[in-house]
């Protein structure tokens, strides 16, 4: 036996051949020879598929591909070009019907199907070779040289599809400029123009191209019912082959509407298996491809980031996941983004593609130290960021104890980066309180959490996101963090006017804190229990509540804590109808602020408590003064919604000083504002105005 194989065949000298061979030598005796070839077995040449029936858009990338082949080349230069995408997107169907539509230009069209293996350059040209109608003449340098003499100067195109590594491919173009090669791959190569290759990327189906081609199960049900129609495109994600197999199913049964079909879709736990074509889920077949094709590291990253909670993920985020340097990360996560595994925004985060997203689900591989490094990376990385933003020594319970060196953020990138993973970090959040991690959840919640919360308000994320923490502080029996997350909750309902809530919450604060003998604490939950009195302009309950939590604070030898209570106490005792006394509480609080050059927002609002002051006393003069710094504060920090209280008491003032239109312009301003807001004070404004 002779086996060209590479290794030894164990079973050498048994007549009996075990694996894969190429060319294979049968005897007992050297007499009738048998030759079994063996080199169809990786790919074959064929005919060029037919042009698909169905197909939608693309006229853009069309038109591309034409203008590429009409446009003049050297005489040795072929076109190449390089048609990717992801699984299911049509990039088949695409080259198809474009090389069908050009198959006059050549003399030979050579289609191989690849499928998705690494096949080498010998194997290739074999198949070439035979399409053209030559023999292989035995060695790979005399089959090059084969096929480089039969496709010289001729308008031959040869179309590789379902090809892992483009490149290889480059040393097959023909030295010809009415020639071309076509490859068809899932993987992007945008570094392959500096070898002359034209890129084209095909993207997924937008709602209007998505909507067509569910009309081929019949425009009217389509048309009869255009919502669930683009629901059906988005929970396909735009994909041709979910959708075709969604307008089949829909074809097969004429009496079902198409909010049927969405429903079913809805459930991502079952989405992919509904996706079936013959019995087969060939949308999750052909993710599963594209993930066999990935080297080994990427396929470990894939199965890890399955397991990641939020929509996006950013390359120091995905370090901490998998242990890996960011620089490590960042590679393997745009090696991802090549594969068309994942997509890319403009803050350069990574995302899942909806079907993608649900089929690493599917396949993460479980690792609870992987996501615990997750969550303790955003809980570090949240304290950091609320440290910058809010006044580093206001009072906390999330034991953040590693916080060591500088801080990486000033205000403003802690701000934007903030902003940028409230979703992730909500989902972190959920998925810790889930997990039992609950000193993550405490954390995330008195830190990055509550920041977001005072400089923009989401109350239905921020309420469910406390009543987790007040969870975890029951069930880790941290009675002041228990008192913490219900003080913060009593802040919430104020704001809401759901003040039945927010008297609830603040008994059981005042109550945890007082068992908790934790002083500090206690001042929170008496602080926040008299903003809710005082929302109500229940002057003589607040008065009593804030003078007893700057006591409080005067024991500990917090200033900025009395401060804040002082600023409180001022605004009730204005409200009381005692403006001497207001005026010099918010004084000594204005005071006791200039030691706290970070704290730039209680400054604004305790000016806001002194213009009300003023307007109350008739001195609409001194109140606009004392407004204009409130505004100037509010306009710096770029914080809207802290600039429309000001503004709404300016237009008061300056109406009564005589300055109208002024006045007008400062309503008008405070009404965009309230509405954006969805505010309930935006609807008495606008009856004023």
């Amino acid at each position: 036996m002779v086996n060209e194989s590479a290794g030894q065949n164990e079973n050498f000298g048994r007549n009996e051949n075990v694996g894969d061979v190429r060319n294979l030598v049968q005897a007992q005796t050297v007499g009738d020879v048998h030759i079994h070839n063996h080199r169809g077995e990786a790919l074959r040449a064929q005919q060029l598929p037919p042009a698909p029936a169905l197909f939608v858009d693309r006229e853009d990338v069309l038109a591309e591909l034409d203008a590429a082949l009409g446009a003049q080349r050297a005489p040795d230069q072929a076109l190449c070009v390089l048609v990717s995408g992801g699984s299911g997107t049509g990039k088949s169907a695409l080259v198809a019907r474009w090389v069908h539509g050009a198959r006059a230009r050549f003399d030979d069209v050579v289609y191989l199907d690849m499928r998705g293996r690494s096949v080498g350059l010998d194997e290739v040209l074999w198949h070439c070779l035979s399409a053209l109608g030559e023999e292989y003449p035995g060695s790979s340098d005399a089959a090059l040289a084969l096929y480089r003499s039969k496709t010289s100067g001729r308008s031959v195109a040869l179309v590789f599809d379902n090809v892992v590594q483009p490149r290889e491919l480059l040393q097959l173009r023909p030295a010809s400029s009415a020639a071309l090669v076509g490859v068809i791959s899932g993987r992007s190569m945008a570094e392959l123009a500096v070898d002359g290759v034209l890129s084209l990327q095909v993207p997924r189906l937008d709602a209007a191209a998505g909507v067509d081609v569910l009309r081929s199960a019949g425009a009217a049900r389509v048309d009869a019912e255009p919502a669930h129609a683009r629901r059906l495109v988005e929970l396909c994600g735009g994909l041709p082959i979910a959708l075709r197999i969604v307008a089949g199913r829909l074809a097969k049964r004429p009496g079902w509407k198409l909010a049927r079909v969405a429903a079913e879709l809805e459930d991502d736990h079952s989405r992919l298996d509904r996706l079936q074509e013959g019995g087969e889920p060939v949308v999750r077949n052909a993710l599963d491809r594209a993930v066999e094709e990935l080297p080994q590291a990427q396929r470990d990253l894939y199965a890890l980031l399955g397991n990641v909670p939020g929509p996006a993920f950013a390359a120091d985020a995905v370090a901490a996941l998998a242990g890996l340097t960011v620089d490590e990360a960042e590679d393997l996560l745009y090696e991802l983004h090549d594969a068309n595994l994942l997509e890319r925004n403009d803050h350069d985060e990574f995302r899942f593609h909806d079907l993608v997203r649900l089929h690493a689900v599917e396949k993460r591989r479980a690792d609870a130290a992987a996501l615990r490094r997750l969550a303790d990376w955003y809980r570090l990385r949240g304290a950091y960021a609320d440290r910058a933003v809010m006044e580093p020594q206001r009072f906390r319970v999330g034991h953040d104890d590693e916080l060591l060196g500088e801080n990486p953020f000033d205000h403003d990138s802690a701000l934007e980066w903030l902003e940028r993973e409230r979703v992730n970090l909500l989902a972190v959040l959920d998925t810790a309180h889930q997990q039992g991690w609950d000193r993550v959840v405490i954390s995330l919640c008195d830190s990055p959490v509550w920041t977001l919360h005072n400089q923009h308000k989401h109350y239905a994320d921020t309420i469910s996101a406390l009543r987790n923490g007040v969870s975890s502080a029951e069930r880790a029996q941290d009675l002041v963090a228990e008192a913490r997350m219900r003080t913060l909750l009593v802040r919430l309902h104020t704001e809401q006017h759901d003040f039945s809530a927010a008297h609830e919450q603040a008994a059981h604060a005042r109550e945890v804190a007082e068992r908790a003998g934790h002083r500090r604490a206690l001042a929170s939950a008496l602080e926040f229990h008299g903003r809710a009195h005082l929302e109500q302009s229940s002057w003589a309950e607040a008065i009593p509540l804030f003078r007893r939590a700057r006591d409080l604070n005067a024991e500990l030898g917090l200033p900025r804590a009395m401060a804040l209570q002082e600023y409180m106490l001022g605004r009730a005792l204005g409200g009381d109808g005692r403006p001497d006394d207001a005026l010099r509480q918010l004084h000594s609080a204005l005071d006791r602020l200039q030691d706290y050059p970070q704290d730039k927002r209680t400054p604004g609002r305790i000016r806001v408590a002194m213009g009300r002051v003023h307007q109350r006393l008739g001195d609409h003069a001194e109140a606009v003064r004392v407004l204009r710094a409130a505004e100037s504060d509010a306009r710096e920090r770029r914080v809207s919604h802290d600039l429309a209280e000001p503004l709404e008491l300016l237009a008061e003032s300056l109406a009564h000083i005589g300055e109208t239109a002024a006045a007008r312009e400062c309503a008008a301003e405070a009404l965009n504002i309230l509405e954006q807001a969805g505010s309930p004070r935006a609807e008495q404004l606008r009856e004023q105005l």
